[in-house]
């Protein structure tokens, strides 16, 4: 196969790729409507083997893509706008039985206490109470499309709710490095952040877990950190309802989700119900 690698990328060379281009290979486990998750190779030069979730340039592309295929395919590193915009098969073969995949709707959140900025915690999974809408972001993040875009859903989402609503806003930062908790407060004073608004930090090794049950890919770049973007609506059991993929979610689905633990009908952006930006 890596003479198959070779020749693509001597394509990838021929018709526009750059610096920011590079060659993924590994096997499908599942197909959404805009996103394809791989179990990949190394990817020379950006991240080792892992299984992640690609975003396609477009839809099209995953019309005859299948679990169990074995694909090469040309990914562009643009933060939140990185996508595929090839995809070949070049075989077939089981679909590999992952250690920790992506959560599917009605499966539970792992059982976590998460510090938080105002010196309080949050409770995820089986000791959950509140019904949790749960995203990611870093205090340094530069992109206006990225992080700053959820942290400006999430102060509008706050002002919908009331006081005795029992619900939990929580960012957890992917940056537990540079993000302690005061700087996390002072964060969200900057923000305005409310009381029904928390945000988190837990360690890397959990945060590694967490990325891969978001289906979310995470990759340091000195001070910055390219990331997918996600939000994922879970009920008072911590079970996941709905998961998002772009800060572009339906405001009004996501609040009755909250209210009611329920996903109203028909799906605005549903996660597939079988299924590592």
């Amino acid at each position: 196969m890596k003479w198959f690698g070779w020749l693509w990328a001597l394509v990838v060379a021929c018709t526009g790729g750059g610096e920011n281009t590079y060659i993924v290979e590994g096997v499908v486990i599942e197909v959404k409507s805009e996103e394809v998750i791989i179990d990949h190779e190394d990817i020379d030069g950006l991240m080792p083997a892992m299984v992640m979730g690609f975003p396609v340039e477009d839809p099209s592309m995953l019309e005859h893509i299948k679990p169990g295929q074995r694909v090469i395919a040309r990914y562009v590193l643009e933060g939140p706008k990185s996508r595929l915009n090839k995809i070949r098969v070049t075989g077939q073969g089981p679909i590999p039985k992952l250690e920790t995949s992506p959560l599917r709707p009605g499966e539970p959140w792992p059982d976590v206490t998460v510090p938080v900025h105002d010196g309080t915690s949050v409770r995820l999974g089986a000791g959950q109470t509140d019904r949790v809408l749960l995203t990611f972001i870093y205090t340094r993040c530069p992109l206006p499309e990225a992080c700053p875009a959820i942290v400006s859903r999430f102060a509008a989402l706050q002002d919908q709710l009331a006081a005795d609503d029992a619900v939990t806003l929580l960012a957890i930062s992917l940056d537990p490095a540079y993000d302690s908790l005061d700087v996390l407060k002072r964060y969200a004073e900057d923000v305005g952040v409310g009381p029904k608004w928390k945000l988190g930090r837990v360690e890397s090794d959990v945060l590694a877990d967490f990325a891969k049950r978001s289906g979310m890919n995470v990759m340091p770049d000195g001070d910055q950190i390219a990331h997918g973007l996600r939000i994922l609506a879970l009920d008072a059991g911590g079970k996941l309802i709905e998961r998002y993929d772009s800060p572009r979610f339906d405001g009004d689905r996501v609040l009755t989700q909250l209210k009611t633990g329920k996903s109203p009908e028909p799906a605005a952006n549903p996660t597939p119900p079988a299924e590592p930006e």
